[in-house]
Order: C-alpha cells, then structure tokens, then sequence
C-alpha cells in the first residue's frame, strides 16, 4: 500500500517541491516551515531582522532539512523581489508561497487611521506584491500553491481588533482573486483563518485570566489550537491532497465562528 498514490507518505508529500514562507521565525510562521520540510519541500524561511529567520533556518538544516533563512521586510517592495530572486538564484524554481508576515497594531492610543494604513501595507498591499514576483515563477514551473495566512478576525466583528479584522477580510478576497486569475496557469490561491492559535502573538488572550475564559467558552472545542493544527493545513494544501482546492479560506478556530 505504501505505492499506492492514496498512502499518507504520497499524498501528503511535497517531496521536490521549493517553499517560501513569510513570517518564518516564530509561531504560525516557523511551524509551517517545519512542516513543509518535513514533508520534504526545501524551505526558504524570511523574517524581519531581529527575528532572526538565519538561526530558525539553521535549527531546520540541523534536522536535515534543506533550508535556508532571508531577511526580509514584506512591506518594503525591493526586498520582497529579492526574496524571489534569492529563491530562485538557490533552488530554480517556487512551488509553494505561504504568505504569513502579519501584526495586530489596533491600539485604542494611536492614529487609527495611521494603524490602518499600516496593517493594509502588512497584509494587503505586501501580499499583493509577492503574488505579483512569486506566481509568474511558479507559472513558468507548472503551477503550485499560494497560501495567505489570514484570520478568524477576518470573519467576524471585532471590538478591539478592528483593522486588523479588515485586512484580514481583504487578504482573504485576494486570494479569492489570484484563483480565478491564475488558476488557468496552474495556481491553486487559498487562505486559512487561524482563531486563537498559542503562539507569544495571542498570547494578550491566551495569558489574560479574564479573556481566556471568554473565549473558551464561545469554542466548542474548549480549548486554543496550536501552531502544528495550522501547519497541517498548509502541507495540505502545498501537497498532492490538496490539488483540486483553490479560492477557499479554510478556518481553523476549533469552532468558535460556527458557535451560538
């Protein structure tokens, strides 16, 4: 059975595929480069400076991975081309983007106005960008996976995370868009929504004796997801099971949007 192209180590395979995942050092982001790597994908791991992507690039090579780490500001436009190229100049050729870099800047302090242009750069603008460098790449290849990190706050009204929830929603719709324009060339577009997943990012929520227990309640799973849930999603939409999903934002919030 283990030839059989409906065994888990085929059908989840990403075996000679090349990965670039955004957001790579911490969280979301770096569980979904180990994942990729494990499923035997060659990963590039990009991430601000200070996060180090070089050192969570290391800890993959000293598992036997084929992975290296970029620095990389998404907002800055030169630099997302030189992530590409990077890539490209290492490996040949792109066979799967998760576009994960994000931030929630809603603060009742500061110029909403100013955070939200600024989170619309992060989570629009900058995904926008690297569609437009990485698919004609992929194309040229026969196609492959572009995966959007976005959020449940993208589904749901936010108190709080306002302009972060409408980024969200946008980045969603982006990916709705490159399905239909790319997927006569092979592109498969798709975005998951993460709810409250235990990375130092939720941690406002996941550490705060008073929303924590809120926002159990209100998910029927009863408990916060982890960054290897989201992960899963990612290899399977980068893999061979995958191949037939494009244009859906699949949720992974243990519940909670479908909660009364």
């Amino acid at each position: 059975m283990e030839s059989s192209p409906l065994a888990p180590a085929r059908l989840f395979s990403c075996a000679g595929q090349v990965a670039v995942v955004t957001g790579a050092a911490t969280g979301i982001g770096r569980a979904a480069a180990e994942a990729l790597a494990a499923a035997g994908a060659r990963v590039v791991l990009a991430g601000l400076a200070s996060s180090k992507p070089e050192r969570a690039a290391a800890g993959l090579v000293g598992q036997g991975a084929d992975a290296i780490g970029v620095v990389c500001d998404v907002t800055d436009a030169a630099a997302l081309a030189g992530l590409v190229d990077t890539t490209v100049r290492r490996f040949g050729r792109i066979d799967t983007v998760v576009a994960n870099a994000g931030a929630a800047l809603d603060d009742p302090g500061a110029d909403a106005m100013e955070m939200l242009d600024r989170m619309f750069d992060l989570h629009v603008r900058a995904v926008a960008r690297l569609a437009d460098r990485a698919l004609p790449v992929m194309a040229g290849g026969g196609g492959g996976a572009f995966i959007v990190m976005s959020s449940l706050s993208g589904l749901r009204g936010n108190r709080l995370l306002s302009g972060y929830g409408v980024t969200k929603a946008a980045n969603a719709q982006l990916a709705r868009n490159l399905a239909v324009q790319w997927g006569s060339r092979g592109i498969r577009a798709n975005a998951i929504s993460p709810g409250v997943i235990a990375t130092d990012f939720a941690r406002p929520i996941t550490d705060d004796p008073s929303a924590a227990p809120a926002r159990l309640a209100k998910t029927p799973l009863g408990r916060f997801g982890t960054p290897a849930e989201v992960a899963g999603a990612v290899v399977w939409l980068a893999s061979p099971a995958g191949a037939f999903v494009s244009g859906q934002n699949i949720v992974i919030d243990g519940g909670t949007l479908v909660s009364d």
